[in-house]
């Protein structure tokens, strides 16, 4: 054999070998990912959130991660049948993200029984981030997070056969919204729903004065200086009371623009010219669409069960693995 040919074949060989290397790599990691179960004795799901950190990925399977989800987004007052609630609700987010990934052919490098972590709503929280949070109370919140988790273990909300979006908020208006009023097309498992215990949150509503010379400042950049009028007012809006463009001294500014750069809590957003400057009052934190958070917790705590209060948010859904 010729020195050249013997290059070429052992650079064909190294290929190979390296090419069986990294599988059995790879297939080592996916099989300890799939295989066995959860560090809360939960069986393992079969679907893994990929995560990047410290220059390093690692895959954690879903019911793992739906644990550390909800130990970080928890409050310590939530009762079991809330807490199962919202393991379902986030599972139900993450399958929804992989389902809609595997109906994208854009998408790369992922399938429906993987996904990046960036492209999820909810993030977990890391053990130091729960520490941080909970401190000496960390142990006994992670159980509980664990215990709702493997409850649950596995189950996701369906319409007709298909995950569902399963939208939430912190505090609504007093009732959700449907989809319609806030997208512009029916979603039939988004409905309007009431919950009128909502108006009871602490953070129910807010209002605040804004004297003309700050909100110029604030929104500087967005203000015609040539056609400058005296005007802050909200100019569409939706039949709830959410606010889609609103009047800033003269330029129109989407609402949810104007959310951002006064930190509110909603765009349920209303406008009173006062002596002193702009009375704005915000009702509801969050968009109002699909379940309440608080509404939820109070129904749990009143002694519905968490498929009740799934179904009750969202419309003739079924909740099934």
């Amino acid at each position: 054999m010729r020195e050249g040919e013997m290059r070429n074949a052992k650079t064909i060989i190294i290929g190979i070998a390296c090419a069986m290397a990294l599988a059995y790599i790879i297939s080592g990691i996916y099989d300890k990912a799939v295989g066995g179960d959860n560090t809360d004795g939960s069986a393992k799901s079969g679907r893994n959130v990929c995560i990047y950190d410290n220059g390093e990925y690692s895959l954690v399977d879903v019911e793992e991660y739906t644990a550390s989800t909800l130990a970080g987004m928890m409050s310590d007052k939530w009762s079991d049948e809330m807490l199962k609630a919202v393991a379902v609700v986030v599972r139900t987010g993450i399958y929804y993200q992989m389902d809609e990934n595997d109906r994208n052919s854009a998408t790369q490098g992922q399938t429906k029984n993987l996904i990046n972590e960036s492209q999820l709503r909810e993030i977990r929280y890391t053990e130091s981030q729960l520490k941080k949070k909970w401190g000496g109370e960390c142990s006994g919140i992670m159980r509980r997070a664990e215990k709702a988790v493997y409850a649950t273990g596995g189950q996701v909300m369906k319409y007709g056969g298909e995950v569902i979006l399963p939208a939430y908020h912190m505090i609504s208006t007093g009732h959700t919204v449907s989809a319609q009023e806030i997208y512009g097309h029916d979603i039939p498992y988004l409905r309007q729903v009431a919950s009128d215990v909502d108006q009871m949150a602490e953070d129910f509503s807010t209002t605040e004065i804004y004297n003309g010379d700050r909100l110029q400042k604030i929104f500087r950049k967005w203000i015609d200086a040539d056609n400058m009028t005296d005007e802050v007012k909200v100019m569409t809006a939706t039949e709830s009371g959410f606010a889609q463009t609103i009047n800033v001294f003269g330029s129109e500014l989407e609402a949810d623009v104007f959310k951002e750069q006064l930190g509110l809590a909603s765009t349920n957003i209303h406008i009173d010219k006062v002596k002193d400057g702009y009375r704005i009052i915000t009702v509801g934190v969050g968009d109002s669409l699909g379940m309440s958070l608080y509404g939820a917790s109070v129904l749990a705590e009143n002694g519905e069960k968490y498929d009740q209060i799934l179904r009750y948010y969202y419309t003739g859904i079924e909740i099934a693995k």
